[in-house]
C-alpha cells in the first residue's frame, strides 16, 4: 500500500442533462450492450493470445496526438537512508541528475527537445528517508512514500522467502521501484539510480513509443535508434519499454542475461504493475544459476540481482510480456564503461568472446566482437553517450579513478586490469562535473554563495572538486528556503 504525498483531486460532479424517462433508459440499454459487446470481444481475443499464466499480448494502438510539450515522469528510488547523511554526494546527486535532464530537455532550447519532465522519488516507508522528504521537494521531486507492493510472508516459496532479503542492497525492498508503472497519468516513465547522468536528449525513445511506427515522426525515431545487435532485432509494432542488459556480469554460454537495473524507459499501465505482483507472489523461482534455475526455470537465477529488480525485469519483457520491449547499444545508453569480452579465469574455451550469450543461429567461436557481435564499449567516443552509469567507473563524488584493485587469487588479474578504461572514465566524470558547475553558476546569479574550488585530485577530470583520492567537496547547503523552482521555474 502507498502513502502519497500529493492528493489529486476528485472529479467534480456536474449538471445532468434533463432527459425524458424512456429515452434515458433506452440509452443506458444500448449502452450496456455496447460495452457487454466489446468486452466480450476483448475477452475473446486476449484469451486467445495468451500463452502464459499472466501475460498479455494484446497490442494496442497508442494515441497519435499530444498536447506538447509531453511531460516524462523520471524517477528515483530511495530504499534506505540510513547512510544518506554520510554520503556526501547524495544531495549533489539529486541535484546533478535534475540539471542533466533539465538541460536535455524542452527547456533548454540548444538542446532541440520537444518533451518535457517531471522528478518524482519513490521512498520506501521503512528506509528511515522521512528526515530527506523537504529536501526533495526544494530539489524539485514530487516524493512518494510506499511500503514494499509485495508481502513477502505470502510468497509461495519457502526457500526464495528465506533468501530474497540477503539480494543485492535491499532485497525485496527494491521492489518498490515497480510503483513508476503506477504514474498512469504520464504516457512515459524513466527509472534511473542515482549515479546516472543524462547526456544527450532522448527524444528518439520517445517519438518510438508515442508515435505510430508508419507516422513520419514515429518512423523517423525508430530509424535513429542504437539497438543492441540491430541485425538480430526485430522492432515490435507498439514499443512499450526500452532497457539494456546486465552484459558485463554475463557470460558466453548463459542464454539469459539480466536487465540493468540503473535505467528503464517504460509505459505506465497498472495492468503490467499487477502483473509484477502477481508472480512475484507466486514465485515460481528455482534456486542456483544456470538453464533451469531461476524465475519460471528458465534461467532467470543467480546472476546478480536475480531474486529481486534486475531479474523480474528481465523475466517480465522476455516471458510474461514479450515482444514489446527493445533492447538498447549498452554503450551508447546506460553506459558503464566495462568490459563486453569474456577473458576468463575460467571457461577459457570462451576466451575472447563476446559476454553476451551468441544469437541464434551463430557459432559460439563467432560470437566475437570482430565479427560484430558485440563492440568495446570502453573506448566509446563521449560524445556518442546518450546517458552513463557510473558503476565500474565508481562515482564521481568517491573521488577515486578505477585503477585495478591486486586481487588475491592471481588469475583475475588480467581480467581486472581489462575492466574499464580510465581515460574514458574520466572524461565522463569530467561531464558531471560541468552539470556540478553549471548548477552553481545558476545558484550564484540567484544570489547563493559561491565558493571556488582548488582540488588538486585530477582536475582534468574532477575540476577542482576533489581535494584527494576519496576527499570530495559537495557543493554549498542550499538554504531551507531555497527552492530550486527558483532557477528552473517548476
Amino acid at each position: 500500500m502507498r502513502r502519497r504525498e500529493i492528493m489529486r483531486p476528485r472529479p467534480s460532479a456536474s449538471n445532468k442533462t434533463s432527459v425524458p424517462t424512456l429515452l434515458r433508459g433506452f440509452l443506458v440499454l444500448l449502452l450496456g450492450f455496447s460495452i457487454f459487446t466489446v468486452w466480450g470481444m476483448s475477452f475473446i481475443l486476449h484469451s486467445s493470445t495468451q500463452n502464459h499464466p499472466f501475460s498479455h499480448s494484446a497490442v494496442q494502438t497508442p494515441p497519435q496526438t499530444f498536447t506538447e510539450p509531453v511531460k516524462i515522469a523520471h524517477v528515483i528510488s530511495l530504499i534506505t537512508c540510513h547512510r544518506a547523511d554520510r554520503v556526501q554526494g547524495f544531495r549533489d546527486a539529486l541535484v546533478i541528475l535534475r540539471h542533466s535532464i533539465h538541460q536535455n530537455s524542452v527547456h533548454h532550447p540548444p538542446a532541440n527537445s520537444r518533451y518535457s519532465y517531471q522528478m518524482y522519488a519513490l521512498v520506501h516507508a521503512e528506509g528511515g528517508c522521512d528526515a530527506q522528504l523537504p529536501l526533495l521537494r526544494r530539489l524539485g521531486y514530487i516524493p512518494l512514500v510506499y511500503d514494499t507492493p509485495v508481502d513477502i510472508q505470502s510468497v509461495n516459496n519457502e526457500w526464495y522467502r528465506q533468501h530474497v532479503e540477503g539480494e543485492n542492497c535491499c532485497g525485496s525492498k527494491e521492489f518498490i521501484k515497480l510503483y513508476a508503472y503506477t504514474l498512469t497519468e504520464y504516457p512515459i516513465v524513466v527509472h534511473w539510480d542515482l549515479d546516472v547522468a543524462v547526456l544527450k536528449p532522448m527524444d528518439d525513445l520517445y517519438d518510438a513509443m508515442l508515435y505510430d511506427r508508419n507516422s513520419e515522426r514515429g518512423r523517423t525515431a525508430r530509424q535513429k535508434l542504437h539497438l543492441q545487435r540491430p541485425q538480430y532485432q526485430t522492432l515490435p509494432d507498439r514499443i512499450d519499454a526500452f532497457f539494456t542488459r546486465d552484459i558485463t556480469s554475463s557470460a558466453p554460454w548463459e542464454a539469459v542475461q539480466a536487465v540493468q537495473g540503473g535505467f528503464v524507459v517504460a509505459r505506465p499501465s497498472m495492468e503490467h504493475f499487477e502483473m509484477y505482483r502477481q508472480f512475484i507472489l507466486e514465485a515460481n523461482y528455482t534456486k542456483g544459476r544456470g538453464p533451469t534455475s531461476g524465475w519460471g526455470g528458465m534461467g532467470y537465477g543467480g546472476f546478480q540481482g536475480a531474486m529481486a529488480y534486475q531479474g523480474v525485469l528481465a523475466y517480465f519483457y522476455d516471458q510474461i510480456y514479450p515482444g514489446h520491449a527493445v533492447e538498447l547499444d549498452v554503450c551508447r545508453w546506460n553506459q558503464v564503461v566495462a568490459d563486453v569480452i569474456w577473458r576468463g579465469p575460467d571457461h577459457m574455451e570462451h576466451h575472447g568472446q563476446c559476454r553476451q550469450f551468441p544469437p541464434a543461429g551463430v557459432l559460439p567461436e563467432n560470437n566475437t566482437a570482430e565479427k560484430g557481435l558485440c563492440q568495446d564499449c570502453r573506448i566509446l567516443p563521449v560524445d556518442e553517450t546518450y546517458t552513463v552509469h557510473y558503476t565500474a567507473c565508481k562515482k564521481p563524488w568517491e573521488c577515486l579513478l578505477p585503477t585495478p584493485r591486486n586481487p588475491r587469487d592471481k588469475r583475475h588479474v588480467y581480467r581486472l586490469k581489462e575492466l574499464t578504461n580510465i581515460t574514458t572514465c574520466g572524461l565522463l566524470f569530467r561531464q558531471y562535473f560541468n552539470y556540478r558547475q553549471e548548477v552553481e553558476q545558476l545558484l550564484a546569479a540567484h544570489g547563493h554563495k559561491q565558493k571556488h574550488y582548488e582540488g588538486s585530485f585530477h582536475p582534468e577530470y574532477f575540476m577542482g572538486y576533489c581535494k584527494r583520492a576519496g576527499g570530495y567537496d559537495p557543493m554549498l547547503s542550499i538554504p531551507e528556503d531555497f527552492d530550486l523552482k527558483m532557477i528552473y521555474g517548476f
